[in-house]
């Protein structure tokens, strides 16, 4: 009998060789990633009040300050003019821009948001606008609503007097 002889297979090594061109440049959406990547990194390390240009806690009470009395003179003046009067309405329409634009200012800055200025004009402001949004610009406000309005104007006043 012949003998049978059993050969194991034989492991092959490979080897992988680098190719000596250069790769393909970076794909878009590589270069996109890490350009908003980086503009994160730069956004996020700035303070949130730096956005609105101010530098410091005293420029920013005092610019908080002068807007704030001029929005509640506003509205003392808005709230004097009688039902009927032609100028009534635009004096609304341009209330309501100013309203939005002060709360879109101050109610994300936390350092102007824990004043109790704010606090008050925050309150009788939300009320005003939301009395002219349901009833309109020539509907009367009810006394206790006024009554209401009055009390936090006159409180809102008074703390930013003594810039609380």
């Amino acid at each position: 009998m012949a003998s049978l002889k059993i050969s194991r297979p034989v492991a092959r090594r490979l080897s992988v060789v680098a190719s000596a061109q250069p790769q393909a440049s970076s794909s878009r959406r590589e270069v996109l990633g890490a350009s908003v990547a980086a503009f994160s990194l730069l956004l996020s390390s700035s303070p949130a009040h730096a956005i609105f240009g101010f530098g410091d806690d005293e420029q920013l009470f005092n610019v908080y300050s002068s807007e704030t009395t001029d929005i509640l003179g506003k509205v003392k003046v808005t709230l004097s003019l009688d039902k009927d009067d032609p100028a009534k309405e635009d004096s609304v329409k341009s209330l309501r821009k100013d309203i939005n634009q002060w709360v879109a200012k101050y109610r994300r800055e936390p350092k102007v948001a824990g004043k109790p200025s704010f606090g008050n004009t925050y309150s009788a402001l939300n009320a005003l606008a939301g009395h002219f949004n349901s009833f309109g610009a020539t509907a009367p406000i009810p006394k206790k609503r006024m009554d209401r309005l009055q009390k936090e104007l006159d409180d809102a006043t008074s703390l930013l007097s003594r810039n609380r």
